[in-house]
């Protein structure tokens, strides 16, 4: 066994002896084993105590000094000291920690002694009060492990690391599943605000498209007059394009690019190869911008009612919406926003003031939308339902929409257009329908394509 002081004060503090004799002495005399400084530490006396091994317990015995020795801050004659103890040399004088360190094939009691002393320590160290659980078993522990064998040593450090391995994997386990739990709650919360967020941050990238055209003879180059009168034929109607890339190009329905497509005309329209359409207006408004932009069209899909127009951006600033093209971004049953002009003007007027109305109504077509976006009353309307079914050319969807929400962009509940709505089924609003986004992808592409090899 050894006998270990660590310094705690006085002239040797910060320091750590260790004695494997069984006898030291203690002073400041120079002969002593343990030697304090005469000057620094004066309340130590010259030959103060001493300490002797009996029978495996170092036992302190004071050498009549002048200002006695203190264990635990009790004054002492003699003790067994114990692992752990704190030793005063004399009141203020020095203090040391006295640590035992037993040999590894050294067992020096019997396992009932180290019980009795340890329920013997711990009743010292709680001063009279009930000694708890937990002080017994970490003593009996520290005592069993100082004072047995190798072997013993070897076991007891397998059996902790095991129950540490145990509580790190536990604890590991326990943090994962709140990691996940709190992931599932972050996308919750996203999901629940992905309306607003798509309204904040796209809705100015969606436009209301306006037009008006007419028929004319290619040949004469004269237009086609209404029927039972001298005026032209001229056909008005609106829209929804959304700005998808910074050189202008806007995605629409193909029906909105060319309004006449597949349109119900008088048979001679069909029968005369020179009857040709002509835009007499054809224009964009985005929220915000007063001013409108010319439209021109860049491509028509042939597959699906897709097609791609082209504005100049005039060096103004317009949110452009993220396509998902990846094709897997449309999930049936998942939620889904729209947005755009369903019934056009009406729309509009039915979420304006009166008084303003009552201003506008009378105005012609082409001037009233243009004084609509001077009021700064141009806005897409929302719309939020769920994806009922998805097919290769067509996604099915339960959000309201009708006439003039043609073109507008369908997002998913990330926040990337998944669809272009484009037609309504005729008595039940339960079910609308959209062109899936991978056709306008397709001629984003294509048009890009061109452009670079030009």
């Amino acid at each position: 066994m050894k006998a270990i002081f660590v310094h705690l004060k006085g002239s040797h503090r910060g320091n750590t002896e260790v004695f494997a004799s069984k006898q030291i002495s203690i002073g400041t005399d120079a002969s002593a084993d343990l030697h304090f400084d005469p000057l620094i530490d004066g309340n130590t006396s010259s030959r103060h105590a001493e300490i002797q091994l009996k029978e495996c317990d170092y036992v302190l015995r004071d050498k009549g000094s002048t200002k006695g020795t203190l264990v635990n801050n009790r004054p002492v004659n003699e003790i067994a000291l114990k692992d752990g103890d704190l030793i005063e040399f004399g009141a203020g004088g020095p203090k040391v920690r006295f640590r035992v360190k037993t040999d590894e094939s050294e067992v020096c009691k019997p396992w009932t002694e180290m019980i009795e002393d340890s329920l013997g320590m711990a009743r010292t160290s709680q001063r009279g009060r009930i000694t708890t659980a937990t002080a017994f078993f970490r003593q009996l522990l520290w005592e069993a492990f100082t004072q047995s064998s190798h072997t013993f040593k070897v076991g007891a450090s397998l059996v902790l690391f095991l129950i540490c391995s145990g509580l790190i994997a536990y604890f590991y386990i326990q943090f994962v599943m709140l990691s996940k739990t709190a992931e599932k709650v972050r996308l919750l919360e996203i999901e629940r605000s992905v309306a607003e967020n798509i309204i904040k941050a796209y809705s100015g990238g969606v436009c209301l498209i306006q037009g008006t055209f007419y028929f004319f003879d290619e040949e004469t180059g004269e237009p086609l007059m209404m029927m039972g009168g001298g005026q032209r034929g001229i056909h008005e109607y609106t829209g929804t394009g959304f700005l998808v890339g910074a050189d202008g190009l806007i995605l629409t329905n193909r029906h909105i690019a060319e309004p006449w497509w597949e349109m119900e005309m008088s048979p001679y329209i069909h029968r005369e190869p020179t009857i040709k359409p002509r835009f007499e207006v054809f224009r964009a408004f985005f929220p915000g911008i007063k001013e409108p932009f010319a439209l021109k069209v860049e491509k028509i899909s042939d597959e699906a009612d897709v097609a791609l127009l082209r504005i100049d951006m005039r060096g103004a600033k317009i949110p452009i919406l993220e396509l998902d093209v990846t094709g897997r971004g449309a999930v049936v049953g998942e939620p889904m926003i729209l947005l755009g002009y369903p019934a056009g003007v009406n729309a509009i007027f039915a979420k304006t003031d009166p008084e303003i109305v009552k201003q506008l109504f009378n105005l012609p077509f082409i001037p009233l939308v243009q004084e609509l976006s001077n009021w700064g009353l141009i806005r897409p309307l929302t719309t939020q339902g769920h994806l009922s079914d998805i097919m290769h050319n067509r996604i099915v969807y339960d959000a309201q929409t009708t006439a003039g929400g043609s073109g507008g962009p369908i997002f998913n509940n990330k926040g990337k257009v998944i669809g272009i709505s484009y037609g309504i089924f005729p008595g039940f609003r339960g079910s609308n329908f959209g062109v899936p986004i991978s056709y306008g992808v397709d001629l984003v592409k294509v048009t890009s394509m061109r452009k670079k090899d030009k």
